[in-house]
């Protein structure tokens, strides 16, 4: 009887951790909705980096002449978030 008593008090307890765990997990992934392309304006984007607004464009799947004037990035990377 005691053995029944024990194995029960185990099995509440695992199934409520699982419980919680799954809840955490749920809780901490980011939202998988797609999310309209932010127009950055010039003034943000001339704060970066030439590399940092490479990095960017390589992130948003923008295309840019990385050979080109920190301006001219600037500029291709405006028009194709338009």
């Amino acid at each position: 009887m005691d053995g029944i008593v024990i194995v029960a008090l185990l099995a509440v307890a695992f199934l409520f951790f699982v419980v919680k765990g799954k809840k955490k997990q749920v809780a901490s992934k980011p939202s998988t909705k797609a999310k309209p392309r932010e127009i950055l304006s010039v003034a943000e984007l001339k704060k970066l980096t030439k590399n940092q607004l490479v990095e960017l464009a390589d992130k948003k799947n923008l295309k840019v002449k990385k050979s080109g004037a920190k301006a001219a990035v600037i500029s291709e990377i405006r028009e194709q978030l338009k």
